[in-house]
């Protein structure tokens, strides 16, 4: 078996970018034969790296949509917890506005909060979030606070007061940690690793 590689892949690659209104990017990769000059070997390099840069960044900042079969999150539109929460929280400030008279300062508030309810619930399937058994909204998010929150603590465990620290938050300590949760993913697999991701004695 035997493995032939075409001759025209050492050639300049040109990127051509089509965009419309209504449709998502197009990307169209080409070989340019017209360009045969001889040109230094880094120069065609360079067009090459130029031309994959450009592309992954394009193919990397297009929008995915998200994937739901993340630990049994479903989507929130299609959740019937999630649907049932609504109603049951629409329901409930509803009962609650029967108490007061009609157009008093307290019905008017909880028939705003009833407006911001039904809005709130609205907007969460729009922004295509992922909706627990539970019926909750989970943010994938969370977990970076909670990491940092977590480092947070673990780094206050062995001052003098920390539970004081803890109730009010040193800040410019807390805001170095901030950028290290972004490496949460490795960080918690190699503590899982190394055995430091749960504490002994639990």
């Amino acid at each position: 078996m035997s493995l032939t590689i075409p001759s025209n892949l050492s050639k300049p690659a040109t990127l051509e970018l089509k965009l419309s209104l209504r449709q998502r990017p197009t990307i169209v990769c080409s070989v340019n034969p017209s360009n045969q000059e001889k040109s230094g070997g880094s120069d065609v390099d360079l067009k090459a790296l130029s031309a994959v840069v450009a592309l992954s960044s394009i193919l990397l900042s297009t929008p995915m949509p998200m994937a739901a079969d993340i630990s049994r999150l479903t989507s929130c539109k299609e959740s019937k917890k999630f649907v049932k929460r609504e109603k049951q929280s629409i329901k409930k400030l509803e009962l609650s506005s029967k108490l007061y008279v009609m157009d008093s300062a307290s019905a008017l508030a909880i028939k705003v909060s009833v407006e911001k309810t039904k809005q709130r619930f609205d907007n969460y399937p729009k922004q295509g979030l992922l909706c627990g058994v539970d019926g909750l909204p989970h943010l994938i998010i969370a977990k970076w606070i909670g990491w940092v929150g977590r480092s947070y603590l673990i780094a206050i465990r062995d001052e003098k007061k920390p539970t004081m620290k803890a109730i009010i938050i040193d800040v410019p300590f807390a805001s170095r940690l901030l950028f290290r949760g972004f490496s949460w993913p490795v960080t918690a697999y190699r503590e899982l690793i190394n055995g430091d991701l749960i504490a002994k004695d639990v």
